[in-house]
């Protein structure tokens, strides 16, 4: 059997750890400063985030929207009510939405709120609409999806928006 001998470098080879004028480890530092770093982020009421690829974040933007979709089919337009041949795969739908709101997914259907051109929504199109003082979404093609409180998918919506009363001649 041989034996392996590692062989002591002499001291003029060997690197002291960096060390600051205070006498300190530059790894003591580093992890000093990523504790505080920690810390503030925890404390102010922020979240520590990291890096989640566009790929990923874009995907689930994709599945919510579609399952959102999905459940808007089931519905009966005039009552709201789950359509009788949709119930047993309507309670999977809500489910799904519920796992995405436990990942910090939000959607957010803008159909019957006010219109305002400052919020963060692209308008499909518009349409007048005699008898209504100000414009108001009338149908949310794509949902808001929030994840985390930032948007990752912009809204798309059809807004009505009053008719002229003035005719051209």
């Amino acid at each position: 059997m041989t034996r392996c001998n590692i062989m002591k470098h002499p001291d003029e080879f060997q690197i002291p750890p960096a060390e600051f004028p205070d006498g300190s480890k530059v790894i003591e530092q580093v992890l000093r400063l990523q504790e505080a770093i920690l810390a503030e982020a925890k404390g102010g009421g922020g979240e520590v985030r990291h890096a989640v690829p566009p790929n990923v974040v874009r995907g689930m933007a994709d599945i919510a929207t579609n399952v959102w979709k999905a459940k808007g089919k089931m519905l009966d337009g005039a009552s709201g009510e789950v359509r009788g041949e949709m119930k047993r795969v309507y309670r999977h739908i809500e489910s799904i939405l519920e796992s995405l709101h436990e990942m910090g997914l939000e959607l957010k259907d803008h159909t019957g709120d006010a219109f305002d051109y400052g919020l963060p929504l692209k308008v499909i199109t518009t349409q007048p609409t005699q008898g209504i003082p100000r414009e108001s979404v009338i149908e949310t093609i794509k949902p808001t999806i929030y994840w985390q409180q930032q948007i990752i998918q912009m809204g798309e919506v059809v807004i009505a928006t009053p008719a002229s009363t003035e005719t051209t001649l």
